[in-house]
């Protein structure tokens, strides 16, 4: 079934259906109308205001950098938008947006067997019931596969496309030739500038933001040009001149099962996009512009010191043709004209190296994991890895390059290698070298995902802590499964079975286990019977703070200190551990991924968050590539083979975007008709029509009406709906006045047990993050019966404008009052009090509540409602609240901890 198809409105950013437009859009500029002049009324009281008290809460500076001439401003929170150019006026779209595919329909098939990855023979076979089904005005012409991969390659111009080279390369005396593909780096970027839909939302100049607490403007940082590498590069450059920053990530990936078959992609994103388009998939997102060769081990020179060295020259001799269009453009800049008709001097510049470890020390030509100098960012020692609290010398490319050249003048290799090894680099010349305003050891980047949860929790703190568990006996680790099996389920959170004997297969199941495992075994590690098992299990816990603080979207001052004051604290807990466990074994904690934590929150000040350089939506274009390879190659000389699927899947894409601009073109050309009709209905109600939307939360699953009488009797059993329509009267005749909303003619409410009301099982709640003050979405289950078992979700409830409580939900009603009907939510409160701290609690940083009875269940307006809470059980009554579930529940569960007047680590 086609889509249906809405247009967006860009005054209260909704996606609207054709029909009743013109009556919304003229609700919402009424509203807008109504809000400018509250607002000029605002600011000519502010302006009457002394300087020290003229901003409101939440305002929004923004200061531009000052070779951009642009002056800073401050804007109300609901009138700041990221995008900061207006949108182009954009010209009527192509009629035949499918060539040079001669109709649609053969676009259509195209495509869906590019999408399927059907081989030549079952590409035939559709084209032949094509043939013998197509009807209507659109031609059909295609015979065989050969048609169709003939249309895709003159498709090709519209994006881009590989340029292969053959590298002749040699060692001792013998020759190689190695095969790299790629994109022309500048064309490739210049693509994504002429692109109508892109450029509205591309940043030239750097930009500090900061938003005003009632007292100040707190510093905020997410993306990369709100951080200051961005404004220090924008400071060394010509003035009037533009940053054009690129995000290059690189590493190998099986391609085949056995691992024979493997591919080296390297995906390029433009750091001047934002990153929900930056990371996401299709136009604008993550491109593979490289295939690097993977050289193959020769044993004839495995062991010798010069073949890691010839190896590393291979991969920066294959880098070098990827950079090649940059290098000269990053010292003079280019002009290039923009679609606002603006010429603009672009200096482009490699701001953010995304890579493991082992890709980093390939990019740095550092020596890795065993030389002296492990880490490719600083100077730390490689004995001194696991302390993070002592700061060290950074590198920089300007003195790497000196410690290689100064190496070159030694006479004999035995001093070359001697002078290089004090500083854990290799004799190789780096291409990123030359690259201007491009430092490689401040572009490298925290990669959370290998040096966190595929790193340091997965092959260490896990591994460790299983030990203490398999220690404590069978019925332990049984508990240990069994608490993870039970675990209440949440929404994108996996729940790994049989823990204790899992294979890691992806990053996400070490993630998920992190977040878990505080909660299944803080009851039976515990400090009387197993102290080093307690103490790790502290460790344990800071991880997931330094973790948590690591994800936040949006960074401000003061979560930048108190990150880095956990990353302290976890290094503190982790030396005790591994001062107290020195005599007992020999396991080792210098390695880099641990040390990579002291510069954390160096790369987020300089970056923005962690999600600007993480390598996850990187890696996840690997599976694309591998499903080519196995779908779509003969398994020989597969690179050039998966480079053309990758290419042609970008025309498709671009093909299939016009395809819809198309189909809204014609959308609206029919809109007149709807206009007047709605025009009509204007004339007779000028009415103010409530947007859709308005409210936060929406109630779905709708269950038969039935009886009170009918529901008490179903949950006889439970004392939470003994008398439920006694109550709700009570709870209706006070909530209706509180509510401005008069009771049926001035009487009391009285419902019978014989009236009906309709159950709802699902309850979306949208909500605004604490973190980056965007509208996030919880989906809330409230079902005897939800995939086999009962779900009933837990929520935070505004009970008072100061006072919030945790809650259950039991059940989820509409009741019908007179002309009025009210979504309603019976909810177990927990809000008991829980009596003196526990030691567990304080050193494990818990938050603890507890049920009140059953029959003491409360009725609230599902508007009473902030957002979804993930609790586990602890006890017949006791709950613990999941902070990790995500960033906004991290941040809100710490104000929590400070208002109940507990110790906060930060």
């Amino acid at each position: 079934m086609a889509p249906e198809w809405t247009k967006l409105c860009d005054i209260c950013r909704q996606q609207i259906q054709p029909r009743g437009w013109s009556t919304h859009r003229k609700a919402c500029e009424r509203n807008m109308e109504k809000k400018r002049r509250d607002e000029a009324v605002a600011s000519a009281i502010r302006a009457k205001v002394d300087d020290d008290r003229m901003f409101t809460k939440d305002d929004i500076k923004v200061e531009h950098h000052p070779n951009s001439g642009i002056k800073a401003k401050v804007y109300a929170f609901e009138d700041f938008q990221r995008n900061p150019m207006a949108a182009t006026s954009d010209p009527p779209p192509n009629k035949k947006p499918w060539l040079p595919f001669k109709s649609r329909l053969e676009f259509e098939v195209a495509q869906i067997a590019l999408e399927a990855a059907l081989n030549n023979d079952q590409t035939d076979r559709l084209i032949k019931i094509c043939c013998q089904c197509a009807i209507g005005n659109d031609k059909f012409t295609f015979e065989n596969h050969k048609d169709i991969h003939r249309k895709w390659d003159a498709a090709s111009q519209r994006v881009t496309g590989f340029t292969k080279e053959v590298i002749s390369m040699t060692y001792e005396d013998k020759s190689w030739d190695f095969e790299v593909y790629y994109r022309d780096l500048w064309e490739w970027a210049a693509d994504l500038l002429r692109d109508p839909r892109l450029f509205p939302h591309l940043t030239f100049d750097a930009q500090r933001l900061s938003k005003f607490d009632g007292e100040k403007f707190v510093r905020f940082i997410d993306e990369p040009y709100t951080a200051d590498a961005f404004w220090d590069l924008q400071s060394q450059l010509p003035e009037g001149a533009k940053p054009l920053t690129f995000i290059l990530y690189a590493d190998k990936t099986k391609l085949s099962t056995s691992g024979t078959a493997k591919a080296y992609p390297v995906v390029a994103r433009l750091a001047n996009l934002p990153t929900d388009i930056r990371n996401g998939e299709g136009i604008g997102g993550g491109y593979v512009v490289g295939w690097l060769p993977v050289v193959k081990e020769d044993k004839e020179f495995a062991k010798k010191p010069g073949w890691v060295n010839f190896k590393n020259k291979v991969w920066h001799q294959a880098f070098l043709r990827i950079l090649a269009s940059l290098t000269s453009k990053s010292k003079t800049g280019q002009w290039f004209e923009c679609l606002d008709r603006l010429s603009r001097w672009f200096f482009p510049s490699i701001l953010i190296l995304s890579a493991d470890y082992e890709e980093q020390c390939v990019m740095s030509l550092t020596r890795g994991v065993r030389s002296l100098w492990p880490c490719p960012i600083c100077l730390v020692p490689r004995d001194a890895l696991s302390d993070v609290s002592t700061r060290y010398p950074l590198r920089t490319s300007k003195d790497s390059q000196a410690i290689i050249n100064l190496a070159r003048t030694k006479h004999t290799l035995e001093e070359r290698e001697k002078t290089l090894k004090e500083y854990g680099l290799r004799d190789v010349d780096n291409s990123l070298w030359l690259i201007q305003h491009t430092d490689v050891h401040r572009a490298l980047s925290y990669d959370k995902l290998h040096f966190r949860d595929g790193g340091l929790f997965d092959d260490h703190l896990w591994v460790e802590f299983q030990k203490y568990l398999n220690d404590l006996g069978r019925d332990v680790v049984s508990h240990i499964d069994k608490r993870f099996k039970e675990f209440p389920r949440w929404r994108n959170q996996k729940h790994p079975n049989q823990v204790m004997d899992i294979a890691f297969t992806d990053s996400s199941i070490p993630e998920n286990i992190s977040k878990m495992i505080l909660y299944a075994a803080h009851d039976v590690v515990t400090e009387e019977d197993c102290p080093l098992g307690y103490l790790l299990l502290q460790c344990i816990r800071l991880y997931i703070e330094v973790d948590m603080y690591a994800s936040l979207e949006v960074h401000t001052s003061d979560t930048i200190r108190e990150g880095r004051n956990v990353v302290q604290m976890f290094s503190v807990f982790l030396k005790q551990y591994i001062d107290k466990t020195a005599d007992i074994e020999d396991k080792g904690w210098n390695f880099p991924k641990l040390h990579m934590d002291a510069h954390l929150f160096d790369d987020i000040e300089a970056k923005g968050a962690t999600r600007n350089y993480n390598t996850k939506p990187n890696e996840k274009m690997h599976g694309s590539l591998k499903d080519s390879y196995l779908l779509r190659t003969n398994f020989r000389n597969v690179a050039e083979q998966i480079l053309r699927i990758n290419h042609w899947q970008l025309i498709a894409e671009d093909i299939h975007r016009r395809l819809i601009d198309f189909d809204e073109y014609l959308r609206l050309q029919t809109q007149d008709q709807f206009d007047a009709a709605d025009d009509a209905l204007d004339a007779t109600d000028d009415a103010v029509i409530p947007l859709a939307g308005l409210f936060h939360v929406k109630v779905g699953s709708k269950q038969p009406p039935l009886t009170f009488e009918s529901v008490e009797n179903i949950y006889r059993s439970d004392d939470a709906f003994s008398n439920l329509h006694i109550r709700l009267n009570d709870f209706l005749n006070d909530f209706l006045p509180a509510i401005n909303i008069p009771l049926p003619q001035g009487k009391r409410i009285r419902l019978r047990a014989s009236d009906q009301i309709t159950e709802f099982r699902f309850l979306k709640v949208n909500y605004e993050s604490m973190v980056d003050w965007r509208q996030h979405t919880d989906y809330l289950r409230c079902s005897p019966q939800f995939f086999g078992a009962p779900r009933f979700d837990c929520v935070f409830i505004r009970v008072t404008p100061t006072k919030v409580i945790f809650g259950c939900l039991p059940f989820l009603f509409e009741c019908t009052v007179g002309k009025h009907t009210f979504p309603l939510a019976l909810v177990h409160p927990y809000d008991a009090p829980t009596g003196i701290r526990l030691r567990k609690d304080k050193n494990f940083n818990l938050f603890r509540v507890r049920a009140r009875t059953r029959a003491q269940s409360q009725f609230f307006s599902v508007r009473s409602i902030i957002r979804g809470a993930l609790l586990v059980p602890d006890g017949p009554s006791d709950y613990l609240v999941v902070d990790t579930v995500d960033t906004d529940m991290f941040v809100r569960m710490r104000e929590m901890h400070l208002e109940a007047g507990h110790l906060v680590r930060a």
